[in-house]
């Protein structure tokens, strides 16, 4: 007799932590730059440099880039621009962590401000999260099948049943960069670009799906550009919205694979080049997406889950083995809007320059039958106003929201892990009165809800005959009366007879029995 078994691969979380932290530094403006008058809005990305991995702890060392753009002094209303970088290290403990772990951590910008010392020194404060976590391929056999059961002795009298087995088959999971080369042109009309004061991209509307060998990318890079005119002190902006793709080469990749990608945006550079007629109208876009790629197979495998014996005492060795199945896959949507306060009453909204919007969700928690999301939009415009002296002004506000959707199997004890991907589309400002602005968009987010079960699987099977005082003690017939919650299974293992014994000396067509029932048990 042989135990036919299958390997499998499954992930599990060995460790992970979320840990705070405050940034604070004095930055001096560039001899090159002018004085600073008025902060209009600043902007930060958290890079992840490296991961140093020690025993139940790791080292993140990365740093915070930042831009400010700001209202000269003394020289009407110009605008300039600098740029910056705030370097951290930081330890962190990881229980049960080891030193050739694979380690993915989050960094996420929760809060940026920067404040003006004097007009030749800012002060930039800011919290960053970082969100570390190990989790690891797990390989493991199952016992499909029992194959060799000869006609006589103790293996020939062996009864075994299956149950069904549901769970995420890890078929690729790796790093891998996608490098994106675009560009837009300014639109006639628009004057030529000269110094950039103030430039922004971010993602938008990014999906992956798993090919043929391939991890297929689409999405919009939103473009923003705060410029001097060429040859002119005039300010003029532009924003253009270019779409993007490509393909990472994922070997065993099939379609219809559930595909969980994170990504954090590496280098990114955006530059202003001269068209074909040599006037600078174009602007470059160069990015880096890093990317953490898991690709799963939903499988089910019918896996033998209990055996005895007829002729024989059967042994059946188990052990305990956790196994990641999939409980839903959700894509939320949500329409939001929120009416934005201007401080400045006295002046008008001329014009609206550029929104950025960034959505961030706080906390999921999973009730009865219920997921619940919260979060918030941290919102800031960049308008123009008929204030005097100020060429371009801000407004910052934060919209907070919760989402609560039915999820069948929702109990916060059954939950391992989720992951989440939050996107803002559908984005409009326009100006409502002389006092606040409206901004409406759809949030969009999607939610994978990973559950963790364990089950007993057969490891081996030892095989003994059935000892004397057992076999003295089982009867050659007798009349069994069906007690609730009995089985076919459940009597036959008792009696040492096989359920097509019973069903053939009881005329049953299949298992089913209910409690009162009679049942014949011949040996």
């Amino acid at each position: 007799m042989e135990l036919l078994k299958k390997n499998i691969h499954t992930e599990r979380i060995k460790a992970k932590a979320l840990l705070q932290i405050p940034l604070e530094e004095d930055i001096n403006v560039s001899d090159t730059k002018p004085d600073v008058a008025r902060i209009i809005c600043c902007s930060g990305r958290v890079k992840v440099d490296e991961i140093k991995m020690g025993m139940n702890k790791i080292w993140v060392k990365g740093r915070l880039e930042f831009q400010v753009m700001y209202q000269a002094e003394g020289v009407g209303a110009d605008l300039s621009g600098m740029e910056g970088e705030i370097p951290f290290m930081e330890e962190i403990y990881l229980d049960k962590m080891e030193g050739q772990d694979r380690v993915i951590c989050k960094a996420q910008l929760d809060d940026l401000r920067v404040q003006i010392i004097n007009s030749r020194k800012l002060n930039v404060q800011a919290v960053i999260s970082l969100e570390p976590k190990v989790e690891e391929t797990v390989s493991d056999e199952i016992c499909t099948e029992l194959e060799g059961l000869e006609t006589g002795g103790m293996e020939g009298g062996l009864e075994y049943r299956k149950k069904k087995l549901d769970y995420l088959e890890t078929v690729v999971k790796k790093r891998d960069l996608l490098r994106i080369h675009e560009e837009t042109k300014l639109p006639a009309g628009m004057p030529d670009m000269g110094a950039a004061i103030w430039k922004s991209m971010d993602i938008a509307q990014i999906s992956f799906k798993a090919t043929d060998e391939k991890l297929a990318v689409n999405g919009e890079m939103n473009v923003f550009v705060v410029y001097r005119e060429d040859n002119s002190d005039k300010i003029n902006w532009y924003e253009a919205t270019v779409p993007f793709s490509g393909n990472v080469e994922c070997q065993n990749s099939r379609e219809g694979m559930l595909a969980d990608v994170s990504y954090d945006i590496g280098h990114e550079e955006i530059s202003i080049r001269d068209d074909s007629d040599g006037e600078p109208r174009i602007i470059g876009i160069e990015a880096a997406l890093e990317l953490e790629i898991k690709l799963y197979e939903r499988t089910q495998d019918q896996v033998v889950a209990d055996v005895y014996g007829v002729s024989c005492e059967v042994n059946a060795v188990t052990d305990n083995r956790s196994f990641r199945d999939l409980l839903a896959d959700m894509n939320i949507e949500e329409k939001l809007m929120r009416n934005i306060k201007l401080e400045d009453t006295e002046s008008k909204v001329l014009q609206i320059c550029h929104c950025n919007a960034r959505a961030v969700i706080e906390d999921i928690t999973f009730g009865q039958g219920e997921v619940r999301i919260t979060g918030a939009v941290e919102l800031k415009v960049l308008y123009t106003s008929s204030a005097e002296g100020q060429t371009i002004c801000s407004v910052h506000d934060s919209l907070p929201f919760e989402i609560m959707r039915e999820l069948d199997g929702a109990d916060g004890a059954d939950i391992e892990q989720y992951t989440t991907d939050v996107q803002l589309t559908q984005q409009n400002v326009s100006i409502k009165d002389s006092s606040q602005l409206e901004w409406r968009g759809m949030l969009n987010i999607r939610v994978l809800i990973y559950d963790s079960k364990t089950e007993a699987i057969l490891m081996d099977l030892k095989l003994s005959p059935i000892p004397a005082e057992v076999l003295e003690g089982l009867p050659g017939f007798a009349i069994y009366y069906v007690n609730n919650g009995d089985s076919l299974w459940q009597i036959g293992k008792k009696y040492y007879v096989s359920v097509d014994r019973i069903k053939e000396i009881n005329n049953l067509t299949d298992d089913v029995i209910k409690a009162g029932d009679r049942l014949l048990i011949v040996k």
